[in-house]
């Protein structure tokens, strides 16, 4: 990661799906242990999801439940419930389209908690490439809807390759902006993030 410094990050993700018919509740966690240069102590950030989702044929909606915790942005939890919808414009689900009502408590380290409702709409762009390749490319605009001009822009691209049955090589950019970071922080970040992942 590249942003006021250079930064060693070793991330830990726990992950799980149950499927009943069009019912799904899925359950992510997700903690990243970070080493800055020159600083002995590690940092830790991280995010847990909880999210129930009602599918019928193209129509996705979703209930969920998060908090983050991110002590190098001076985030010391943001607590988030949403509930929102999303429509796949294709069969094959290349396109999806989603609006989310997200209310956020945000404790800080310095200064005042903030109490925010953002509006989360996203767009998701789905290839599969042969059989051995896939892209994905979101992108999300979170605008706060007490004051258009703070917003967060969060984009991801993802390449996944299967180099055999069992191995599968992930190659993910991340990009955020924040227009209205905490004091002393930039407003945008980004990060590369190369996984290999083996499947038995």
């Amino acid at each position: 990661t590249k942003n006021t410094e250079e930064i060693f990050q070793l991330n830990n993700i726990f992950y799980l799906n149950y499927k009943v018919k069009n019912h799904t509740l899925t359950l992510n966690n997700n903690i990243a242990f970070i080493s800055k240069t020159g600083q002995e102590e590690l940092l830790n950030k991280g995010k847990q999801d909880l999210k129930y989702e009602l599918t019928s044929k193209n129509l996705n909606i979703r209930f969920l439940i998060q908090n983050l915790y991110d002590i190098d942005k001076k985030i010391k939890n943001r607590y988030t419930t949403g509930v929102g919808v999303s429509y796949s414009v294709f069969d094959n689900k290349s396109v999806n389209i989603g609006i989310t009502i997200q209310r956020e408590k945000e404790n800080v380290l310095t200064g005042d908690d903030k109490l925010q409702n953002r509006l989360n709409s996203n767009i998701l762009f789905n290839r599969k490439i042969k059989k051995s390749m896939q892209i994905t490319l979101k992108n999300s605009y979170q605008p706060n809807l007490d004051g258009f001009g703070d917003f967060r822009w969060i984009s991801n691209l993802s390449v996944r390759m299967h180099l055999s049955t069992q191995f599968l090589l992930s190659i993910n950019t991340n990009f955020n902006y924040d227009s209205e970071p905490e004091i002393g922080i930039p407003e945008t970040d980004y990060q590369l993030i190369n996984s290999i992942s083996y499947s038995f």
